[in-house]
């Protein structure tokens, strides 16, 4: 939930962060983030979590995963139908593995299947 819209929020940000500065602040700005987030945790400032209302949380990641959406438009045009198949695959995989078993991460049996797959039949597909 919240972890991976914190790590969509951060990715979000950094892309633009690097086109217009370079790489090289995008290093300090990792850096910070991390003793910001130590800083935050070790002054439990996750109870204050408690007070955002869930319709701005559900909002949040709502419109977190649309922006992420949009942006990742562009990178499906012209592309390979084998590479569509793994899109299909992986999401088949990331929706339909937790009504089966919710043992093991279904984006993490995904990421395997797909990366054995793209290698074992040689996929033009990008990495």
């Amino acid at each position: 939930g919240m972890i991976s819209a914190a790590t969509g929020a951060m990715a979000s940000l950094m892309g633009p962060l690097v086109a217009m500065h370079g790489s090289e602040y995008l290093y300090a700005a990792t850096i910070l983030t991390g003793i910001l987030q130590l800083l935050m945790g070790a002054l439990k400032f996750g109870r204050f979590i408690t007070f955002v209302p869930q319709p701005v949380s559900t909002g949040f990641v709502n419109s977190l995963a649309i922006i992420i959406f949009l942006a990742q438009l562009p990178n499906f045009k012209g592309e390979s139908w084998p590479m569509y198949l793994m899109v299909i695959g992986t999401l088949l995989i990331i929706y339909l593995l937790p009504l089966v078993t919710k043992a093991i991460p279904s984006a993490l049996v995904a990421i395997i299947v797909m990366t054995i797959i793209a290698v074992w039949f040689k996929a033009p597909v990008q990495t």
